[in-house]
């Protein structure tokens, strides 16, 4: 009995893996086929985003967006499958999220209200995002479909909240806010908005956190310093490191799928420009270029960003029927070992 029961795990395992993998491989046939670099920025036809290889310095960058008028895009965030970016613009009044696909058809914008809506964070199933609005009156957090309804309101605070970014295990929200305080710091909350914590509570604002793919750091902007620098953390608040240098403002930082690597915008003297840091934090305080500080491309002013996607790290995102429990490729290879 227990042979057979073992055996029907192992069918069930092997059914969800080949499903999983299945959707998998349709979702990279429209996904970019290489690490990307996703930015928004100037260009000579005006503002957009371009899709720059990591691995090119220097290399120039790919247009993959124009937007008409001179708003500049902002709170780029690829898909969990490498399929759709998300970002946010000025389209006429109203700042709105929108919502383009890997190569640059199928614009849609997913709000459409006289509010500000911007920031959008995909949840890692990619069936729904976090978004920054202020419809309420207030900066809060509100999550939608990736269809764009809006579902509720997580956060529900008289201070300013902004900046979600949602963990890879769909558990936890990072956000920025301004509670009990007059600058913001890092804060994290559960998904469904409850048990929130300051992380930094620092006297220097700290603000964009965004999560490493494995979910053991998170990096964010800080100014505690100065000019805005990039830090990491545990998910805890313990463990600061710098990463970026002191010299210029350094913004939007974002993990490299890999982990080993923090790209940062850096803002100087009316120049923009992409730079991609070790996340160690052995080269926080170098002031040169090039290896193993990579001075990727010279960027248009402004520009926002970085959103990075490896179609070598995509996971599948599955939730378990019955806790609701995100499921990973190790529980589905260990299952059938359990006796």
């Amino acid at each position: 009995m227990q042979s057979r029961m073992i055996n029907s795990t192992v069918v069930l395992v092997g059914v969800l893996f080949l499903s999983s993998a299945a959707v998998l491989m349709i979702a990279q046939a429209q996904a970019p086929i290489r690490s990307t670099i996703a930015v928004a920025t100037s260009g000579a036809d005006g503002f957009g985003i371009f899709l720059v290889d990591p691995k090119r310095p220097q290399g120039g960058a790919e247009q993959l967006l124009e937007i008409e008028g001179d708003p500049i895009p902002g709170g780029l965030e690829w898909s969990p499958d490498g399929t759709k970016i998300a970002f946010h613009t000025k389209v006429g009044q109203n700042i709105d999220v929108f919502v383009v696909d890997g190569h640059g058809d199928g614009l849609k914008k997913l709000t459409d209200h006289e509010a500000e809506d911007s920031w959008p964070a995909w949840h890692p199933s990619g069936q729904k995002l976090a978004f920054t609005t202020n419809r309420d009156g207030n900066l809060e957090i509100y999550t939608m479909t990736s269809s764009g309804v809006v579902i509720e309101n997580l956060t529900n605070d008289p201070a300013p909240d902004k900046n979600p970014a949602w963990s890879p295990n769909g558990r936890s929200i990072a956000f920025a806010s301004k509670r009990g305080r007059t600058i913001s710091d890092v804060w994290i909350m559960d998904s469904a908005g409850g048990n929130p914590q300051n992380l930094t509570n620092h006297k220097g604002e700290d603000i964009e956190p965004s999560w490493s793919w494995d979910g053991q750091k998170i990096a964010f902007t800080t100014r505690r310093f100065g000019s805005g620098r990039a830090m990491t953390m545990d998910p805890d608040g313990g463990n600061l490191l710098k990463v970026s240098g002191p010299d210029v403002e350094r913004r939007d930082p974002e993990f490299s799928p890999d982990g080993k690597e923090i790209a940062t915008v850096w803002f100087g003297g009316g120049q923009t420009r992409l730079d991609i840091y070790p996340s160690d934090g052995k080269h926080a305080d170098a002031d040169q270029h090039g290896p193993p500080v990579w001075d990727i491309i010279d960027l248009g002013f402004p520009s926002a960003g970085p959103a990075w996607f490896d179609p070598d790290f995509v996971v599948p995102f599955s939730v378990s029927p019955t806790d609701k429990r995100p499921l990973s490729w190790g529980w589905l290879k260990s299952a059938g070992n359990e006796k």
